[in-house]
């Protein structure tokens, strides 16, 4: 220890670490700088990070070489700061690095280099290594970290309701540009590490999907440095849970791996909802994954892998598997998950076992799974009219009202059938006044729009309850540009009732 140490008790260190050690010419180079301060309070009159480009090369006639060395980036992290005895801070630094910056190689290299100007001890200093490599196929539209701040200000805001507006513009714009904007990954994760709650979680949102196939070793590493935290909001870990599940093909598999056996349920609930939604397609170990959670004792959970299995329609032995669970799993989730997973076979050429499952399904005492079924007769295809009007037939007739509604409310969704018309029409006379009103709404996608409007005007004098009004203007949506919708239309507007009134108005375009 130092003289300046023995007489100012010393204890001052710093610590330097860099989000990546390789960046290529045009991107960024960020990391952060931990400073410990001394037994005793003390004064930091400057903290700065150098960026140096080091050459080596032979000189003739000598056995030394000759080594150029240049500081090419030089930021001031902090100046005169009080430190108080035994703190420890922690700074970040960016560099944007040019594109026309030499690789590594052939004699050269590169190092950051820190120090703490620090009076009355020895200056702590750190270092570290890093290589930059060639940024050639890049595109031309690849942005700087400047035309990044240039076009998305609000990332450098204090407020933040304008931050997250920002980092939401910026997660939308990485679905067409992802490529483009690498430059942003740092600064991303930086607002990740120290953001407020709701700033961290949009930053990791866009996070992940800027990095959806350029994921690194150091973004898995702070991936699974996140998902080791124990106190994070919720909302944050479905994040971290979706990221893991996007970079499951490219690293993250172990750690999505560790999230499938959380004790939390609704962590392993998420896990697969997410590897249906985020993951990549049959990614190598994702049939493994969800056959390992298929008999969790949760039924939400079952039901979420049921869901995952959507990926494998084309694989008859897994088809199979989860056809069986109607009659296996007594869960109405799981049961509603297979009538949804099962709907499109006959893209796979197994239509039959579809059509079989869901007359099976008509019977079942849940109305949770009857009600699936309404909901999935849209995806069975123009080939299986026959039986689409089958189980609608049945559907229509069934003794649950809810059934009912649901059913006359999908004719919306089976515009491709319009030879169904007839059933919805018979719908629109139910015992219940809330079907009534829905399959008016319904035949609105299987009905011309003279037909239509004369139902309309019927069931109107028939019955003018402000539901049967409501099923009438959500029916002519679709037919506002028909001359039978506008007559009918202007003569809503002048209803008695002031909401019915409006929306006619505004389906008009006079609002």
């Amino acid at each position: 220890m130092g003289l300046l140490n023995k007489l100012f008790g010393g204890g001052t260190k710093l610590d330097l670490t860099l989000d990546a050690a390789q960046i290529p010419a045009g991107g960024v180079l960020s990391g952060r700088l931990t400073l410990h301060g001394g037994k005793k309070a003390l004064t930091l009159t400057s903290l700065k990070v150098r960026l140096v480009y080091f050459l080596v090369k032979s000189k003739e006639g000598s056995s030394l070489p000759e080594i150029d060395t240049r500081v090419i980036l030089d930021q001031t992290l902090a100046s005169g700061e009080d430190l108080p005895a035994e703190t420890v801070r922690d700074y970040e630094f960016r560099f944007q690095i040019d594109k026309d910056t030499a690789p590594s190689g052939d004699g050269v290299s590169y190092k950051v280099m820190a120090a703490a100007d620090i009076p009355k001890v020895a200056d702590p200093t750190a270092e570290a290594t890093f290589t930059i490599t060639e940024g050639a196929g890049m595109d031309l539209d690849v942005l700087t970290l400047d035309d990044a701040y240039a076009r998305w200000p609000n990332l450098q805001s204090d407020d933040e309701e304008e931050l997250v507006d920002g980092l939401r513009d910026v997660h939308l714009a990485c679905y067409s540009e992802r490529e483009n904007l690498q430059v942003l990954e740092p600064i991303l994760a930086g607002h990740i590490r120290s953001g407020t709650t709701e700033v961290r979680k949009q930053a990791l949102e866009a996070w992940a999907n800027l990095l959806d196939g350029f994921v690194r070793k150091e973004h898995l590493k702070l991936l699974n440095e996140l998902a080791a935290q124990r106190t994070m909001d919720r909302d944050f870990l479905r994040e971290v849970i979706t990221a893991a599940a996007k970079f499951a093909d490219e690293g993250a598999l172990p750690l999505i791996k560790e999230l499938a056996r959380s004790p939390d349920p609704e962590v392993r609930e998420e896990v697969a909802q997410q590897l249906r939604f985020a993951a990549s397609d049959k990614f190598k170990g994702k049939l493994d994954l969800l056959q390992s959670m298929a008999a969790d004792p949760v039924d939400t959970v079952r039901a979420a892998v049921i869901g995952a299995y959507s990926d494998y329609r084309d694989n008859k032995k897994v088809m199979a598997w989860v056809a069986e669970q109607i009659g296996k799993d007594p869960s109405p989730k799981v049961q509603a998950a297979c009538v949804s997973t099962l709907a499109l076979l006959h893209h796979h050429g197994q239509g039959a076992l579809t059509l079989q499952v869901y007359e099976r399904c008509l019977g079942s005492e849940h109305q949770e799974v009857r009600k699936e079924l309404t909901e999935n007769l849209q995806w069975l295809g123009e080939e299986n009219e026959a039986a689409i009007r089958r189980l609608a037939e049945r559907l229509l007739a069934d003794r649950d009202p809810e059934i009912r509604r649901s059913m006359a409310w999908q004719f919306v969704n089976l515009r491709d059938f319009p030879g169904l018309a007839p059933l919805v029409h018979r719908a629109a006379a139910d015992p219940d006044p809330k079907v009534r009103a829905d399959a008016l709404f319904g035949m609105s996608s299987v009905t011309e729009a003279p037909q239509l409007v004369a139902i309309y005007r019927q069931r109107l004098g028939e019955e003018p309850t402000e539901s049967i009004h409501w099923g009438v203007i959500s029916g002519l949506r679709d037919h506002s540009e028909t001359t039978e919708g506008q007559a009918l239309l202007q003569e809503l507007t002048r209803s008695p009732m002031s909401d019915i009134a409006r929306s006619a108005r505004e389906l008009l375009g006079a609002e």
